[in-house]
């Protein structure tokens, strides 16, 4: 666009009749009433969108909501993602009903920017301007925007107009931005369809940025679609910015598939669900709220009906802030650190609002104290990044927590998120596994595993190797975190994989007895002799003249120290593996890589019914493959590279 956009988003608050729309033509030019209905009854009924031209040429855009009672719902899915607010009060009129909710409503938000517009003052006299001015000021003086800025005004007589717009955009200026850095994320204000185009979802971006044929998901249907153009205050824009007020072309989407509530987003990286752990407060003029409370939970531009689940008490009490949990009817999208409100079903009332913790599927089952300090905790691990992660990976337990995970739980790109666990000094992130872990999880896995072993090996104390699929996994270590455990052992030296999911704990590796070492020397001397006529194990038992658990035991020493293979029933020396490795590699070799079985029976002086198994083994380690009938090398496997090194 020629004139760009600074991206704040101002919004009116007020009661009906107090002159919220007319402050907005008188400062715009634009009339914010955009329905037939609307303009037919001079009344406000759903959201209508200016932008204000600021001194320096830049556009600012002013969200206008409506005033009545019965339109409270459209009022807060316009009041979520503004930056400040013009709070329009009647002087005439003073403070109202809706005046009070909507205060209660935007402090609630966490709207602290405010400037106050006394509107109506061509109609009072001096003294009932400061009057009113005063009950203003103490309705905001207990919320967080005490102290804002009251001018005077008349839409009609233009007195103080230039004034109002002077402070309006000073102070608009001087708001931070939000953020265009992070992951796309906007709550769908307006959905409709125009000739020639399709659809067409408008909002205002709360985080992050999308371009022109980006593609945007929406949640919680989890559809997607292209971004075909984009449109910001009746212009069209290349990229669309939290802070503007934003209209995406989405072609792909068909007629209602979306709606106003739904979250436009960067693609698998914010979730949806109908539980939300959440910190709340209730308001001062509210009723106590009991557990299980029929509430309507606004959040964003979404409205789902549920229930209120107190935790640490039977009721909430009126002005208290107290963790808390929300089960709804329906799944919504959300994230950390969004604001939200809480209204009764009946009567329709704003009682409270705060700070969203966590968003889930609701678990069928939970005890209520234990989920208390669950989300007391959330509070206590705040909004940094990494406090949060550590707090998050922690409640996970043994499961651990993915960069996915994590990043759809604060809100940041995946990437951040692999760089934020990968180096976190209070976790262990598994690489691999693309998990992270406490450290004391790990090393209680770490215990479950020798354990483990321990037991499965107590028949063969001498063996030091099982396989890995021997490690059973459970609850308590489930299989993410099984193969963080084995790689942290393997990166520590403790074990080592070998051949056929075997592991080796290199500990259990300790010297032997004499007597021990004796009997092992003497079965590999054996297997030794036999050369390609390997025994089995009862001739081997028959030979050494030992017990059969005593010669598992120690058969099982041999193979973890690679002085004796099993193949099939029978019992190899190491030697004689690698010398049969070595014959299979040359025959290939001198046979255009292809195994010329009648030589290499001859060369190894063995029979077939030794000479398949054994070819078979070989297949395993990777060194030869059986295809269309004939047994070929495998030249650039790391076996092959390793028997060529030896015989350079």
């Amino acid at each position: 666009m020629s004139r760009p956009i600074h991206p704040v988003m101002v919004g009116t608050a007020g009661h009906i009749d107090h002159g919220k729309s007319s402050l907005v033509r008188a400062l715009t030019g634009v009339d914010p009433d955009r329905l037939k209905e609307e303009k037919e009854r001079g009344l406000t009924i759903d959201l209508g969108y200016a932008p204000l031209h600021l001194s320096d040429g830049r556009r600012l855009g002013i969200v206008d909501v409506p005033g009545h009672e019965k339109f409270v719902r459209n009022m807060v899915a316009g009041s979520t993602a503004l930056d400040m607010a013009i709070l329009v009060v009647a002087a005439d009129d003073g403070v109202m009903p809706q005046t009070v909710e909507h205060v209660d409503i935007l402090d609630l938000l966490q709207v602290e920017r405010c400037i106050v517009a006394l509107t109506k003052v061509d109609l009072v006299d001096e003294e009932t301007r400061l009057l009113a001015a005063d009950e203003i000021a103490e309705l905001l003086e207990k919320t967080k925007m005490s102290g804002a800025e009251v001018v005077a005004l008349s839409n009609q007589t233009g007195e103080g107009l230039d004034l109002f717009k002077e402070r309006l955009e000073a102070m608009a200026l001087a708001v931070k931005p939000r953020s265009k850095d992070g992951p796309f994320r906007m709550s769908i204000q307006r959905v409709f369809q125009l000739k020639g185009i399709g659809t067409v979802a408008t909002g205002i971006p709360v985080s992050g940025q999308v371009s022109a044929g980006e593609q945007v998901e929406f949640l919680p249907s989890g559809l997607k679609s292209k971004v075909r153009a984009i449109q910001a205050y009746g212009g069209e824009v290349s990229t669309a910015i939290a802070g503007h007020s934003t209209a995406l072309s989405v072609p792909e989407m068909k007629p209602g598939s979306i709606a106003r509530g739904a979250v436009a987003a960067s693609p698998e990286i914010f979730s949806s669900g109908d539980a939300l752990d959440i910190r709340l407060r209730v308001l001062p003029s509210a009723p106590d709220l009991k557990h299980r409370t029929p509430v309507r939970f606004h959040t964003g531009t979404s409205e789902q009906l549920g229930l209120l689940l107190v935790l640490e008490e039977d009721k909430l009490l009126s002005g208290e802030e107290r963790v808390a949990r929300v089960v709804l009817e329906d799944p919504v999208c959300a994230a950390f650190g969004d604001s939200f409100l809480l209204r009764l079903v009946n009567p329709v009332r704003t009682v409270g609002g705060g700070e969203v913790l966590r968003l889930l599927d609701a678990p069928r089952k939970y005890r209520r104290s234990s989920l208390a300090d669950e989300v007391r905790n959330l509070v206590e691990a705040g909004s940094d990044p990494s406090s949060r992660s550590l707090e998050l990976v922690r409640q996970a337990g043994p499961g651990g927590c993915s960069p996915a995970e994590i990043a759809a739980a604060i809100a940041i790109d995946n990437s951040e998120a692999v760089d934020l666990l990968a180096k976190h000094d209070a976790l262990h992130f598994h690489q691999r596994g693309d998990r992270a872990f406490l450290p004391e999880v790990i090393a209680e896995g770490k215990q479950q595993v020798v354990d483990s072993v321990g037991r499965i090996l107590r028949s063969k104390p001498l063996a030091a190797s099982v396989s890995r699929a021997a490690l059973r996994t459970s609850r308590t270590f489930p299989p993410a975190l099984k193969d963080a455990v084995l790689d942290a052992m393997a990166a520590e030296g403790k074990i080592s994989s070998e051949a056929h999911g075997k592991v080796l704990f290199l500990d259990r590796l300790r010297p032997l007895s004499d007597a021990d070492q004796k009997n092992l020397d003497r079965l590999v001397s054996l297997c030794k002799s036999s050369g390609f006529r390997p025994p089995k194990l009862a001739e081997l038992k028959e030979a050494l003249g030992l017990p059969e658990s005593g010669l598992e035991s120690l058969l099982a020493r041999a193979q973890d120290e690679g002085t004796v293979v099993q193949v099939g029933e029978h019992f190899y020396s190491g030697e004689t593996i690698r010398a049969a490795m070595v014959e299979i590699r040359n025959n290939c070799l001198a046979h255009d890589d292809v195994l010329d079985i009648p030589l290499l029976r001859d060369a190894l002086g063995t029979s077939r019914k030794f000479l398949i198994p054994l070819l078979e083994y070989v297949d395993g380690l990777g060194l030869t493959r059986l295809r269309s009938g004939s047994r070929v090398l495998l030249p650039s496997s790391e076996l092959s590279v390793l028997l060529s090194r030896s015989q350079e």
